[in-house]
């Protein structure tokens, strides 16, 4: 077989699975090697690395002129690191060289399927689990993020929350107008009573009141425990009047709700600022605080407005 016609066959081959060629030099050195052929005639004198049958008996006698096959059968190769790799062979020998045809045997291409297979089932696999750990990993992130800003002892909103939406509230009404009303609460004789009673009664108590303020006002207004004994509420696009309303009718629940927990009446005390056109967020803050000073210093159980 001529060069040419070698050149030809090898390009053929390189398109085919499981099928393989190489040139040898009548030395046993690689001329051309396709395909999985490479990991076992890499490069240089080769001969060594046939077994079966070995490079003395393929390169005995004078050769033919390539028009028939050399050699037909089973061949086994060492690769670089002793392992060794049987396959189905045909040889042809000139007298430049030999043609070299390889394929692997049906039942390694089975086994090679086979394991592909398994090998892309368990990339999947990996990937899907990759998907899992980083949607739990989001999860558990937005979770996080999300306690950061709760109070863990009322479950309303903490200080933060609070002033992070103060800032876009007060943004926004002096942008667009509109009202804003701010409530600014504490509960009386509520140190006494942990005294009395124990720290876990107060924080009852505390939880009692985050319950009837959530009762009273709507899911856009703004519910948080800013202080030990603080509590701002933020009522949205709500007019005086009706902010008025719903704060009453919080100080009204409370007290009607707190006797079961310390045998006595538990009552809170309320500051109410409306937003003026522009002010900024400090100056609403101060009138509120004002405000509740005012409604505490009158004795307590009350509304007082800035």
């Amino acid at each position: 077989m001529d060069e040419q016609t070698a050149k030809a066959v090898l390009t053929v081959l390189a398109g085919l699975e499981g099928v393989a060629g190489a040139r040898l030099s009548a030395q046993g050195s690689v001329l051309e090697a396709g395909g999985f052929l490479k990991e076992f005639l890499p490069g240089g004198d080769v001969s060594a690395r046939f077994r079966i049958p070995t490079w003395e008996r393929l390169s005995a006698g004078s050769g033919g002129d390539g028009s028939a096959p050399h050699y037909r059968g089973p061949l086994t190769l060492t690769g670089a690191h002793g392992a060794e790799q049987s396959l189905n062979a045909t040889i042809w020998r000139d007298p430049a060289g030999f043609l070299l045809l390889a394929e692997r045997p049906a039942d390694d291409m089975e086994h090679l399927s086979r394991s592909t297979v398994r090998l892309s089932n368990e990339l999947a696999a990996a990937r899907r689990e990759l998907a899992d750990a980083k949607g739990n990993l989001d999860a558990r992130e937005e979770q996080v993020r999300v306690m950061s800003f709760v109070d863990r002892i009322t479950g309303l909103g903490n200080r933060r929350a609070f002033h992070q939406a103060l800032a876009a509230e007060v943004l926004r009404v002096g942008r667009y107008g509109g009202p804003l009303c701010l409530v600014l609460a504490s509960i009386d004789g509520l140190q006494g009573i942990a005294e009395h009673f124990g720290e876990d009664r107060g924080d009852d108590v505390m939880r009692c009141f985050a319950r009837v303020v959530c009762n009273e006002t709507r899911k856009t207004d703004h519910a948080c425990r800013v202080d030990e004994n603080r509590f701002m509420l933020m009522l949205t696009q709500t007019p005086t009047d009706r902010a008025a309303g719903i704060t009453d009718r919080i100080r009204v629940a409370f007290a009607a709700a707190s006797p079961g927990m310390v045998a006595t009446t538990v009552t809170a005390s309320f500051g109410h600022a409306d937003w003026r056109e522009g002010e900024d967020a400090a100056s609403l803050l101060d009138r509120v605080e004002s405000a509740l000073k005012a409604a505490r210093d009158a004795g307590g159980d009350r509304v007082a407005m800035a």
